[in-house]
């Protein structure tokens, strides 16, 4: 699989500010999947269907956001990009296989994650990685902790930690 690891420099224009990371809420898990059917009425038309994604879905610690993976084809991904735009209004930031969208619900930050190609390849494998390796995935909830006082230093470990991994399949 083919890590691109993201230079050290493009963390400093983070802030130094702490990430809040929450421990784990069912209640939150059990609203993800009230917003999730509400995001499957909107993906539909398209023969798509979002799944929960990341920290809640592994239930760990997290930032208390809900994550969305939407995992396309080469011909779903401008139609569903339209469709996504055309509900939300905008879109947060896009690539070539990655698209983020944002919302919220009761104040529950949501993010959309429309993925294709190697970005829907390795955000799957990470995924798999730790559903199959509960020590690597505690590893992984106890360093957000270790790292939240300044969101450039967790980002950069997360990003880190995620090449690794990927790197190791």
């Amino acid at each position: 699989m083919k890590v691109e690891r993201i230079p050290r420099e493009q963390f400093n224009i983070l802030s130094d500010k702490p990430v809040e990371i929450r421990p784990f809420d069912p209640q939150s898990k059990r609203q993800a999947f009230h917003y999730l059917a509400r995001l499957n009425d909107i993906l539909a038309p398209f023969g798509v269907a979002a799944e929960l994604f990341g920290s809640v879905e592994l239930e760990i610690a997290g930032k208390g956001e809900w994550e969305f993976a939407v995992w396309l084809t080469d011909q779903q991904w401008y139609p569903v990009l339209i469709g996504l735009i055309n509900h939300f209004g905008s879109i947060y930031t896009l690539s070539d296989d990655f698209a983020l969208f944002e919302d919220s619900d009761n104040g529950t930050n949501i993010e959309i994650i429309p993925m294709r190609g190697e970005a829907a390849e390795q955000n799957q494998a990470v995924m798999k990685f730790w559903r199959t390796h509960p020590d690597a995935l505690k590893a992984y909830e106890q360093a957000k902790y270790q790292y939240a006082h300044s969101k450039r230093e967790y980002y950069w470990w997360k990003n880190n930690f995620i090449a690794d991994i990927l790197e190791s399949l």
